[in-house]
């Protein structure tokens, strides 16, 4: 019989990732598999973004966002800090990509902006947009 070990882990560090090789050897096991949890809420400062729900909450109110808005502010606020450009938020968010459509995402995340207030997500000058970190 299969046996499942599940360890939840957040901002995974070097030793901890030793130890995990570590336990993996001990085991006798060849591979391990990390799944992102997607069906937890993210919480940073007074934002609240339920991934499950695809809702965002901002000192209790809802905020209504766009399908494309929520994922963009998902995908940025699961990495804070990463800097992505517009190319990379569209080719990450959008199920339909074609090339040269990701001009729009700049306009999104003005959107964005306008919604959640103006510093929720930072302009890298001629690199892309981040989520503070």
């Amino acid at each position: 019989m299969k046996k499942k070990i599940v360890i939840h882990i957040e901002d995974l560090t070097t030793p901890q990732e030793v130890l995990l090789q570590d336990l993996l050897q001990s085991l006798c096991v060849e591979q391990i598999e990390v799944l992102e949890d997607t069906t937890s809420t993210l919480l940073i400062g007074d934002l609240q973004i339920d991934v499950q729900r695809r809702r965002v909450w901002q000192a209790d109110s809802l905020i209504e966002l766009t399908p494309m808005e929520f994922d963009i502010l998902h995908l940025l606020a699961r990495h804070p800090g990463q800097v992505f450009s517009a190319r990379q938020i569209y080719e990450s968010v959008a199920s339909d990509f074609a090339e040269g459509s990701w001009a729009g995402i700049g306009n999104m995340v003005y959107k964005l902006r306008c919604k959640l207030g103006t510093n929720i997500i930072e302009n890298v000058r001629n690199l892309g947009y981040r989520f503070p970190g």
